[in-house]
């Protein structure tokens, strides 16, 4: 269960957590906040060791200006009092988990950023064109000695 964060409890909150906790910002009109309901539930049901907290924006906006939001659903991963990663909008739970299991990784603590691993490039399609081309070549080629 998400853990409710207010302008009366935050600062003992930011106080008390010493590892990595999530805070999640939105609304209960709001449509995409309602669809990430489901997906935070699992996420807080997957990992009972991290603190996931909800802001109500209508109900706390001087938390919500204190943190610059301004589009809800806005996910901050947070550490001591040090934002380290941001989602915003509706996200997929292997999203949200990727942070959670990659929060130690080095790259990302030096850059805040995720090392993108490098795929290797399939060359099929220029394979195939390469060859098209080589044919209609050769036929244009082929039509001229002909004439």
């Amino acid at each position: 269960m998400m853990k409710k964060l207010t302008n009366e409890n935050f600062e003992e909150v930011a106080q008390s957590q010493k590892d990595l906790y999530i805070i999640k910002f939105g609304s209960k009109t709001c449509g995409p906040c309602n669809t990430m309901k489901p997906v935070l539930d699992a996420l807080v049901q997957n990992n009972p060791e991290t603190a996931i907290f909800e802001v109500d924006t209508d109900e706390s906006p001087e938390l919500a200006a204190h943190f610059g939001i301004r589009a809800v659903p806005t996910i901050h991963y947070c550490e001591s009092r040090e934002i380290l990663y941001s989602f915003h909008g509706v996200t997929p739970l292997r999203d949200l988990q990727y942070v959670i299991d990659n929060k130690d990784d080095a790259h990302f603590r030096e850059t805040g950023e995720f090392q993108k691993e490098d795929q290797k490039k399939d060359h099929t399609f220029g394979i195939i064109i390469a060859a098209v081309l080589t044919l209609v070549v050769g036929a244009f080629i082929a039509a001229s000695v002909l004439s």
